[in-house]
């Protein structure tokens, strides 16, 4: 992919990471590369401890969904930051801020583990795909579908992949309206 590349921001990534306890900030660092409606970026990731259960020696699938939400927040921010993309060209940071966490949403997670992967130090990569205007059929209300990507990989030939659709819904404006 070409287009534009946006090296890490440590910055940016403590402001979008601020919304998780201390000890599950995970993501290192994230460059991301945009051209039109795609994005691809790509990061390092350390674990030194499970947030939540004893170690069990490999990078575990609740770890990996907040990885892949800590790259799917650091990507959109800067996108929106950058004023990339049709999506996310028309936020400002102050609309990113406020939907973060409420307005954002998983409907589907489809995962694969290859191999273990060593939680202490492995990378990762987001895929935005494309993306699709929709209405909801249980009451008509409009939002946007997101479909992406992610892998996960570390030196020793761990690895881990999947798909994720999102949701980008409590739309006051569609996305792509101008301002």
């Amino acid at each position: 992919m070409t287009g534009e590349v946006f090296p890490n921001d440590p910055s940016l990534l403590s402001e979008v990471l601020r919304c998780y306890k201390p000890h599950c900030r995970y993501l290192r660092e994230l460059t991301v590369r945009a051209q039109g409606e795609q994005a691809t970026a790509t990061g390092t990731f350390e674990i030194p401890e499970s947030c939540y259960i004893d170690a069990t020696g490999h990078l575990n699938s609740v770890e990996v969904n907040i990885c892949y939400n800590q790259m799917l927040y650091q990507t959109i921010a800067v996108l929106v930051r950058h004023g990339v993309g049709p999506l996310f060209g028309g936020w400002t940071m102050d609309d990113y801020w406020r939907r973060q966490l409420p307005d954002i949403l998983i409907t589907r997670l489809d995962s694969e583990y290859r191999r273990p992967i060593d939680p202490r130090r492995f990378s990762g990569e987001f895929v935005l795909v494309g993306s699709q205007e929709r209405t909801r059929a249980s009451d008509g209300e409009p939002f946007t579908s997101l479909d992406t990507s992610f892998r996960c990989w570390d030196d020793n030939g761990g690895q881990c992949a999947g798909t994720v659709r999102l949701a980008i819904v409590n739309a006051e404006r569609p996305l792509g309206a101008a301002l």
